[in-house]
């Protein structure tokens, strides 16, 4: 957000380093009404839910949202994900990473228990594939939501998976949270701040 020029400034260094002092209290007035304007519009000018606005990363376009851990990586993605949020650096053969897919249903749109029931049966058919939990969940926003998480083989080594799916709005969106066996324990508390802040088809 633009603010206006509140007048000249006047600088002085301290103790406490650099302190600039405005001449009129005209600067305090605005900055004042910027923040009200932020919470109250989320941000006056992003047109978002205030609770969407405060997110580390929108998507718009596909119209879901979610924070990301400090520090991690978020690219856009043309490939089959939508958007890959990525550690810093790989740990062994597995850069830990959460990707978000978002297939739009064909009508009639498949319902969560069927999309689940879908993937099941496509996630049984994977090399090495051994179920460690599941079960209903919800999201940040209320939606019924449900997660799976398991082991499979993917390009020959062995990984660990969290899944998490949401049909909302004609759409279905599948949060995939990936590390090595070893460390996905270490990896878990990132990967709750994407999928405890996940938010779709607001």
């Amino acid at each position: 957000m633009r603010i206006a020029d509140c007048g000249p400034a006047r600088r002085s260094l301290g103790e406490g380093g650099l302190r600039i002092e405005r001449r009129t209290g005209a600067c305090v007035g605005a900055v004042l009404l910027a923040a009200l304007c932020a919470l109250l519009v989320g941000g006056c000018e992003s047109g978002l839910p205030e609770d969407i606005a405060k997110l580390a990363y929108v998507n718009r376009a596909e119209r879901f949202a979610m924070d990301a851990p400090a520090g991690w990586t978020v690219r856009e993605s043309g490939g089959a994900a939508d958007v890959l949020v990525m550690a810093p650096a790989a740990d062994g053969q597995v850069r830990p990473n959460v990707n978000v897919v978002v297939h739009k249903g064909a009508a009639p749109l498949l319902s969560l228990h069927q999309e689940v029931t879908a993937a099941r049966e496509s996630l049984n058919r994977m090399p090495g594939f051994r179920l460690i939990a599941e079960g209903p969940t919800t999201t940040a926003d209320g939606r019924a939501a449900w997660t799976a998480t398991f082991v499979q083989e993917a390009l020959g080594r062995p990984v660990e998976q969290r899944q998490l799916y949401v049909v909302a709005g004609q759409k279905t969106y599948l949060v995939t949270a990936t590390a090595s066996p070893e460390t996905f324990a270490y990896e878990e508390p990132n990967f709750d701040v994407c999928f405890r802040s996940f938010r779709a088809a607001w």
